[in-house]
């Protein structure tokens, strides 16, 4: 009995004690300071990137076969990642080795292949 005692009292001295100065001590309330109730979402909008037309796809796949052949072979894979490469140059102009580090993950060539491919999404990648 005389243990449960002590333990209660030192319980009630550590609460206490957690518990600050009453005076400068901030009422909890369930409400959300103000700012992060005012918070909005940041958008991030990523330009579309156009559709090459015929004669823009041709001169592209001759590009590509030029770089490698492997790379024109797979037209519908080229399309797909020229158009990712083409949303990320129209988003973020400013950081080219992006645009090539991301063409060479996706397609799984060397880095100076995939400047070529971008440099090939670059002749028909613009903002209409």
């Amino acid at each position: 009995m005389i243990r449960l005692a002590t333990t209660l009292a030192v319980a009630v001295i550590a609460v206490a004690g957690c518990a600050g100065d009453a005076e400068t001590a901030t009422p909890a309330t369930s409400e959300a300071p103000p700012a992060a109730v005012q918070a909005s979402p940041t958008e991030i909008t990523i330009a579309a990137a156009p559709e090459p037309s015929e004669a823009q796809k041709k001169t592209f796949f001759t590009a590509l076969a030029s770089l490698d052949p492997a790379l024109a072979t797979n037209q519908e894979q080229a399309l797909t990642v020229g158009s990712q490469v083409c949303e990320k140059i129209l988003s973020s102009p400013e950081d080219p080795m992006q645009f090539s580090a991301f063409a060479a993950e996706q397609l799984s060539v060397a880095a100076p292949t995939a400047e070529g491919f971008v440099a090939a999404v670059a002749e028909w990648c613009s903002p209409e």
